[in-house]
């Protein structure tokens, strides 16, 4: 996993971690922890994992969509597409 910036909306997170095999299409998981946005995590828990998110990462633009929370890391889990 590597650091990256994710902007949502008004929300910006500078610690999330973007899943080292996204950039060749492998794996496309986005992890973003609670503890660094704990308003964007409670907005992320009213959507479902059918509700396309517009995202910024590093400046460039991609769609997320949550695929599940991690308890033991307090963090949502997003599917980037």
């Amino acid at each position: 996993m590597t650091k990256t910036t994710v902007k949502i909306g008004s929300f910006k997170v500078e610690d999330a971690e973007l899943s080292a095999g996204a950039d060749r299409g492998v794996e496309n998981i986005l992890r973003i922890p609670c503890k660094s946005d704990p308003e964007l995590c409670k907005q992320l828990d009213g959507w479902d994992e059918h509700t396309s998110i517009p995202a910024f990462l590093d400046g460039k633009e991609h769609v997320l969509f949550r695929q599940h929370y991690d308890n033991d890391n307090d963090a949502w889990i997003m599917r980037l597409e």
